[in-house]
């Protein structure tokens, strides 16, 4: 799932027999109970809802549609940038919310074409102990919130040393 038609282009035309892709929108997905597994990492939508004034539920919102679209006893694992990172390693060219919990830049990004232009990037930084709520919130029962690098997802307790947590988490099953 992504909300970009490039990248859902440019997935489905290297994937595999019969591997699928769809266009949307991570804060409204309209699976149910269709996946043993979700995975969304590197911030793949979940983090990614701030914006000015904050956020308005839009994490909530990713991690219930991800509960949402696991079977009872499906897994979760969703990375998140680390608050106390973030504000530990704070570079002169952020803005950060300790209200919302949003840190702002401005980067620089381009075009198909190579022309480049600024833009701003919003995301939303967590506590180990905001993820475990926003799971308990959205239906799942948090095995563990670990410490982790992109590319480096060992077992490692919760640091104020590393840039992302790692949260696994399993889909109850119904009462």
């Amino acid at each position: 799932v992504d909300i970009s038609r490039r990248f859902i282009d440019l997935a489905t035309r290297d994937a595999p027999p019969g591997a699928t892709f769809v266009r949307a929108d991570a804060r409204s997905l309209t699976f149910d109970a269709e996946f043993d597994a979700a995975v969304s990492l590197c911030q793949g939508a979940f983090g990614l809802a701030g914006g000015p004034g904050g956020v308005l539920d839009g994490d909530g919102d990713v991690l219930a549609g991800i509960a949402r679209a696991l079977r009872p006893g499906g897994v979760a694992a969703v990375s998140a940038f680390s608050a106390y990172f973030q504000v530990r390693w704070l570079e002169d060219t952020d803005s950060f919310d300790a209200e919302a919990g949003v840190n702002h830049e401005v980067t620089e990004v381009r075009d198909a074409s190579g022309a480049a232009s600024a833009a701003d990037l919003w995301t939303t930084c967590f506590t180990p102990r905001e993820l475990r709520l926003l799971a308990a919130r959205a239906g799942l029962a948090v095995r563990a919130v670990w410490s982790v690098t992109p590319g480096d997802y060992a077992r490692r307790a919760p640091t104020i040393d590393s840039p992302e947590l790692l949260l696994l988490a399993e889909r109850l099953a119904p009462a």
